[in-house]
């Protein structure tokens, strides 16, 4: 791993600080102006190469910001497998994506292994977010606009530069992370969500359909994400907190689209999925000789008294009645199904 890797991965391990803080001290550094990229640097100054890098990773979301006094030129991808989004807070005069000059303010979208060029000049500020085209679309979401793969455009610098007055608080708080140190707890966590959330403002756009089919829309997303997730987890214990993490949204927002795509809560549809894989287990002939107690367990609902009461209400018997019926049923050698 490049020194450089290391001192990235060591600034993230800190358990106190949101965002991790490095010195710049050689070139190499810059591999990783934006974090797990890789990418090839050139100098073009005689002058060392100073200033600092910062990185943060909160809710699936990594961002990186550099603040970098010296002419090099970055190239190669920002993440093979991810957008990232960025805005230049400072870009002196020469400053150059794709050998086209930008100035401060600019933003950028990098698409997924698209090879991203840049020359920048001393005194540079930038911050980035790196995240999945999914996750960038259902935040959007949350926020009532609209960002998908057509609406960010492709790989590219945007036509319009950050409004001010966001850009000048960015620039602000990401100064004072690379001259103050590292900045923790709930400032670190604001700084990095005003940075997303002034993006996407920037990048996205109204919803043209009528409110209503944009919600139901949006919800039915929602619901798929957290229905893929309970699916593949529904032996372990799941809450709310896990199930609303895996659909990218809140709490509330997974609870109301649940209740509006499925007319039920998801603690509710977890309930009545696993009843369901219950009565299938109890009806099966390979698992007739296994025990209620044995299958309810399987099944993350260890409370046998309560698990029967809502196994009757949903299917209007006992789970002994099912696996009485299954157990009564029998094969004859040459494969007939007759009763006991």
């Amino acid at each position: 791993m490049a020194k450089g890797k290391k001192m990235a991965t060591a600034a993230l391990s800190a358990t106190s600080p949101t965002w991790g803080r490095i010195e710049i001290g050689n070139i190499e550094d810059l591999h990783d102006a934006v974090l797990g990229a890789g990418l090839d640097v050139v100098q073009l100054s005689r002058a060392p190469i100073t200033g600092s890098l910062a990185f943060a990773q909160l809710d699936g979301i990594t961002y990186s910001s550099g603040s970098i006094d010296g002419h090099v030129g970055l190239s190669g991808p920002l993440s093979e497998t991810m957008i990232t989004i960025g805005v230049l807070l400072s870009a002196a005069p020469g400053t150059r994506h794709w050998l086209n000059e930008v100035g401060s303010f600019a933003v950028g979208v990098f698409g997924a292994g698209d090879t991203h060029e840049a020359f920048y000049r001393p005194g540079t500020l930038y911050g980035t977010a790196t995240l999945s085209g999914e996750h960038l679309e259902a935040i959007a979401g949350e926020m009532g606009l609209v960002l998908d793969t057509r609406q960010l455009g492709g790989t590219g610098i945007s036509g319009n530069r950050m409004a001010s007055r966001r850009a000048e608080t960015l620039r602000g708080g990401f100064a004072a992370i690379h001259h103050q140190g590292a900045l923790g707890g709930g400032r670190g966590k604001a700084l990095a969500n005003k940075l997303l959330e002034s993006l996407i403002v920037h990048l996205a756009r109204e919803p043209r359909l009528p409110i209503g089919i944009s919600t139901a829309r949006r919800h039915g997303q929602i619901v798929r994400r957290a229905r893929d997730f309970i699916d593949g987890n529904l032996e372990e214990p799941l809450t709310v907190s896990a199930m609303a993490r895996a659909a990218f949204t809140s709490h509330r927002t997974l609870q109301r689209a649940f209740v509006d795509v499925l007319d039920e809560s998801p603690q509710s549809y977890v309930r009545k999925l696993r009843l369901n894989r219950i009565r299938h287990d109890l009806a099966t002939e390979a698992e007739a000789r296994c025990t209620i107690t044995l299958i309810s367990n399987r099944w993350g609902m260890s409370e046998l008294g309560r698990m029967s009461g809502w196994y009757k209400e949903l299917f209007g018997e006992l789970p002994s009645q099912t696996l009485a019926r299954s157990r009564s049923i029998t094969r004859d050698p040459e494969g007939l199904t007759h009763f006991a």
